[in-house]
């Protein structure tokens, strides 16, 4: 709100010939609504403004085992998709330790992870990382994983309208650190060597 100050003090006495001195306006602008709007607007932003998410990957780790519960059993090598991505992000796969790791791009993986998928049941796949490898490559194939989980899913609920017994699918796969002896059989292979077991 302003107020107007119109001036007084003491009534001037009238000297003659003298002109009556004009009265002074003094304006005074009093801040304090303005303050109080200024802050009701801000808890308003505060309180309505949606701030965005974290952006995280779910991944579903397995419980920890129990005392008491028996050891797992080893998955049979040829039920063992290994996946190697090294420091320049090239890609390899392998099925087990039985055969010689393989390039691949990345566009041909996602067909090769269904492929394999597909042929072998309760197949386990492993990604391993190099510690140089970019997260985006990691995440993008993990995506490719999913996808694929979902596509063979979608593939099982049509068939599931005729026979109710078949079961959803569920793609199983652990996320690995390359170790000295990944990086010594991927060394072998780029120079075209092959690997003695």
């Amino acid at each position: 709100m302003a107020g107007v100050d119109l001036g007084g003090g003491r009534p001037q006495r009238k000297k003659a010939g003298l002109k009556r001195p004009k009265r002074r306006v003094n304006v005074r602008n009093d801040l304090t609504p303005m303050v109080d709007i200024a802050f009701l607007l801000l808890i308003f932003y505060m309180v309505t403004t949606v701030f965005s998410a974290p952006l995280s990957m779910e991944i579903s780790l397995p419980p920890k085992p129990l005392e008491n519960e028996p050891a797992p059993k080893p998955v049979a090598q040829s039920k063992l998709l290994l996946m190697y991505v090294d420091k320049s992000d090239s890609l390899y796969y392998q099925i087990g330790d039985m055969t010689q790791p393989e390039k691949v791009s990345f566009q041909r993986l996602s067909q090769i992870i269904e492929e394999k998928n597909r042929n072998v049941s309760k197949l386990v796949m492993v990604l391993k990382m190099d510690y140089a490898s970019s997260y985006r490559l990691m995440v993008n194939i993990i995506d490719e994983i999913q996808r694929v989980e979902r596509q063979i899913n979608a593939e099982l609920d049509v068939a599931r309208q005729t026979d109710p017994s078949i079961e959803s699918y569920s793609v199983r796969f652990s996320l690995q650190d390359m170790n000295a002896w990944d990086e010594y059989v991927l060394g072998v292979v780029k120079a075209g060597g092959k690997v003695e077991q």
